[in-house]
């Protein structure tokens, strides 16, 4: 049977999973992505977006592969797309299209009633789609197969959620081939992750939904065991010959036991650089020292706010800005590059909050510095206490649910404070991007002197930040950068003959 899945511009591990699993069952899967190009996750051009619109060839290409089903992975940014997509698709293709992914497994009861949604995946969906793809083979649709919600005879059937895999090792290895045969920047690193789940439900994360999800299902946080690891990269080397490894994991090596065990395998067998993600709470001298040994030169830290009452009361991470510094200085004492990640734009932070945030970064200036404004995703905990406090309205609320969230800085607008068009965030987000290029000297004068105020709101800060990620030194720019331009001139190429 043929499986079409339809993607946005980013790699997702998901679909990958997915694939392998039901090739691995004898059926053909192929993938069809839109570049969205000017309108990605990371910066908006509506003009040029219009003009480099690709949907109408992807969908000339979905008609000439004929899939059995379509499926398309959705987060809650991209989910508007997502429905522009599968709209497009059935007004010109009669296939059954499913919807997986978080935004879907957030809010399923909302997404199957679009009539252009024939199924949703609820949870992880590797077997759940091998069960349903099977079905479809033979000629009869199961329509008990649990994690998956279906239409049928004008009514939705919403089957249970099943046990959650708990042997990650049992899985095939993610299918890398069907990105990789279709176009070349997505192999500027090689993404793995190396377990699922995160032991930690931050409020504004969907991990505090997807906890919820799956009480009483099973392990939440799962480990693949360092040989399982290992063999993926070892095959993923000899076919691939990649040079950056990318650990997608939300808290990579939480287990020091494990990654022990791991420093010493990656470094005999495989030995390129690679960068992770990790919790603040994980980073103490020895599991840093390791880190450094076994290749790591990138760590990314959640460090979200150095407001104690805002992160402990609003966001549940509980920790001490002692430790919180304590963990970047370790980090940057093993000369490992250390990249932090704020958000801001919590409820009843002001002007002093954020630049109280600021200052903390004036001292000791990690890699980079990244600021992040609050995005509310459904069903996480702190949507429901911004309900409660009347801090979303319910218009905003049923904006949320339906996918309507800022995306990527646009260069056509920026954004403004929701209280009364506040210039004072755009110009503070302006100077958050100049935090760790200009010295500590400067940036604490500024904020003495309150001289981010008379930054010229009429200058778009994208502008900056297009810039800035064009000549940023970082692994993560630098990799970002290596994705971004082949896609654009890939993509930009092909329209343009196709026009």
């Amino acid at each position: 049977m043929k499986m079409a899945f339809v993607n946005d511009s980013c790699e997702r591990l998901g679909v990958e999973y997915i694939s392998a699993v039901l090739k691995q069952a004898g059926h053909e899967t192929k993938l069809f992505v839109d570049p969205q190009l000017f309108d990605d996750e990371f910066i908006t051009v509506k003009w040029l977006s219009h003009r480099f619109d690709y949907k109408e060839h992807l969908i000339r290409d979905l008609k000439e592969y004929k899939p059995d089903l379509i499926g398309i992975s959705v987060v809650t940014g991209f989910y508007q797309w997502a429905c522009t997509m599968a709209r497009m698709i059935k007004e010109e293709m009669d296939v059954p299209i499913i919807f997986g992914g978080i935004h879907p497994t957030s809010v399923p009861e909302r997404v199957i009633k679009n009539d252009f949604v024939d199924m949703v995946c609820v949870g992880e969906g590797e077997y759940p789609m091998l069960e349903l793809v099977n079905s479809i083979q033979k000629g009869s649709i199961d329509y008990s197969i649990k994690n998956i919600w279906f239409k049928h005879n004008g009514n939705i059937i919403q089957n249970e959620i099943r046990e959650l895999l708990d042997n990650l090792d049992s899985l095939p290895f993610a299918d890398h081939d069907i990105y990789y045969d279709l176009s070349k920047f997505f192999k500027a690193s090689y993404n793995l992750s190396t377990s699922r789940g995160c032991p930690y439900a931050c409020t504004y994360c969907s991990h505090s939904y997807l906890h919820e999800l799956y009480r009483g299902k099973g392990r939440y946080v799962r480990q693949r065991s360092v040989y399982n690891v290992i063999s993926e990269l070892l095959e993923a080397k000899r076919k691939y010959g990649f040079n950056l490894v990318v650990f997608m994991d939300d808290c990579f090596g939480m287990d020091i036991h494990w990654l022990k065990d791991f420093s010493q395998e990656y470094k005999k067998n495989i030995g390129v650089q690679y960068i992770c993600t990790m919790h603040p709470q994980h980073i103490y001298p020895e599991s840093a020292s390791i880190l450094k040994k076994s290749g790591c030169c990138q760590v990314t830290l959640g460090i979200q706010s150095f407001d104690e009452s805002i992160r402990k009361g609003l966001m549940s991470r509980d920790m001490s800005n002692e430790a919180l510094f304590k963990a970047m200085n370790t980090i940057q004492d093993e000369s490992i590059n250390l990249l932090v990640d704020n958000i801001y734009g919590f409820p009843g932070q002001d002007e002093e909050s954020l630049i109280h945030l600021a200052s903390f970064y004036t001292h000791r200036k990690p890699k980079r510095i990244f600021f992040y404004k609050l995005k509310y995703f459904p069903n996480t905990i702190i949507m429901k206490k911004a309900q409660e406090s009347n801090e979303l309205s319910v218009f905003a609320s049923q904006e949320i649910l339906d996918g309507k969230i800022e995306g990527g800085l646009s260069l056509d607008s920026f954004m403004r404070s929701r209280k009364n068009g506040s210039k004072i965030y755009p110009r503070l987000q302006f100077f958050f991007f100049l935090l760790d290029i200009l010295p500590g000297r400067m940036t604490r004068y500024i904020i003495k002197n309150r001289l981010y105020r008379y930054y010229p709101s009429f200058l778009n800060p994208a502008l900056f930040v297009a810039m800035r990620t064009i000549f940023a030194s970082d692994i993560d720019t630098r990799l970002l950068r290596s994705r971004i331009i082949p896609r654009y001139i890939s993509f930009m190429r092909k329209r343009l003959c196709q026009a």
